[in-house]
């Protein structure tokens, strides 16, 4: 592992770079990632908002990778930082071994149509001007399919997608349809260039409890059958436990756990992991009344976090080195990873 410096704005921030094998398994690596926002007063910039601080993890091929965490974590800045949606601060974004941190022009659009998108707000993603063959069609014209394949294409995407038949849908706009439709058009648009990574970024949260499960399972039977890889974006503990491969969880700009999504849920190391398993609302009527026990306070501000670990204000085994040094990721199984100083002094 090398240190580098790097200046952004006038402040030096450390960088660990790791020189990384040819893992032909992984998909994707992404190391030591930060993407700050730029807090500006007049013309100055006075500040940043940290919303992702030296994240690292790797997605292997063929799989789903689950991003936990309450809102304002840093899920939606990683998933679009991923996708060179937004630009990296510093780090590195390793796919298939190449960099994509920071390339550009057609570089960018080549790692454009190997990459998908399905969005949180399906109304919000897609043009109200706009039928739904001319969505779908809109990629593969950009990427240069031929008229005949492109219509074959977005008839085959609309059947992938349950959405039967074709023709009754291909000249509606996205105010006919309902949100369950609609959400299915955004999976088949994400689907359509036949990518190899699709970033899911809370794809069901906007949609009525009757068809999240139906969607899951339709997406997780396209996801099989392209043998994609997913980044599952969402802040539902019980839907991540059965759609996901893994799960990292999230907390003010940190991966602070990491691991096999049962193992997970069923031995979880980090208390702010214990403690987001807690209140995952329980069917089960005999315990309606039972108090569930959150976490006293709120989560720090990401333009200003405290020193150490930044879960140590709220943190009910806090410790003096938790207040001023950040823990490291401690292996403590096989395949579970957590970064919490109660394991690291072991």
């Amino acid at each position: 592992m090398l240190a580098l410096h790097r200046k952004i704005g006038g402040m030096v921030v450390k960088i660990s770079k790791t020189f990384i094998n040819d893992d032909r398994e992984n998909l994707l690596e992404v190391k030591g990632l930060r993407i700050w926002y730029p807090i500006r007063k007049f013309l100055s910039i006075v500040g940043y908002v940290k919303a992702v601080d030296g994240v690292s993890f790797s997605v292997k091929k063929g799989e789903i990778f689950g991003v936990v965490g309450e809102s304002g974590c840093g899920k939606t800045t990683l998933g679009k930082g991923i996708l060179r949606l937004l630009k990296p601060t510093s780090g590195h974004i390793y796919f298939e071994g190449k960099d994509v941190a920071r390339i550009k022009g057609k570089k960018l659009k080549w790692y454009r149509r190997v990459t998908g998108i399905v969005q949180q707000d399906p109304y919000g993603a897609m043009p109200p001007f706009m039928p739904v063959k001319t969505i779908l069609e809109e990629p593969l014209k950009i990427h240069g399919v031929s008229k005949e394949e492109r219509k074959e294409r977005v008839i085959k995407a609309l059947e992938e997608v349950k959405l039967t038949p074709p023709e009754d849908f291909l000249n509606k706009y996205p105010h006919m349809l309902s949100g369950g439709q609609l959400q299915r058009v955004a999976i088949a648009r994400a689907f359509i260039l036949k990518p190899k990574l699709v970033v899911a970024d809370e794809p069901v949260s906007m949609l009525d409890a009757s068809v999240r499960v139906e969607t899951l399972m339709l997406f997780k039977e396209l996801q099989k059958k392209h043998k994609v890889s997913v980044i599952y974006i969402t802040h539902d503990f019980s839907t991540s436990k059965y759609f996901s491969d893994r799960i990292s969880v999230m907390y003010a700009g940190h991966i602070v756990e990491l691991g096999p999504a049962r193992k997970v849920m069923s031995d979880s190391k980090h208390p702010y992991t214990s403690h987001l398993i807690k209140v995952i609302p329980d069917p089960d009527p005999k315990n309606r009344f039972v108090f569930k026990e959150t976490l006293p306070g709120e989560p720090p501000s990401l333009a200003n976090p405290p020193p150490g670990c930044r879960l140590s204000p709220r943190c009910p085994y806090v410790m003096n080195i938790c207040k001023e040094k950040e823990p490291p990721m401690i292996r403590v199984s096989q395949e579970q990873y957590v970064k919490c100083w109660l394991y690291a002094r072991k």
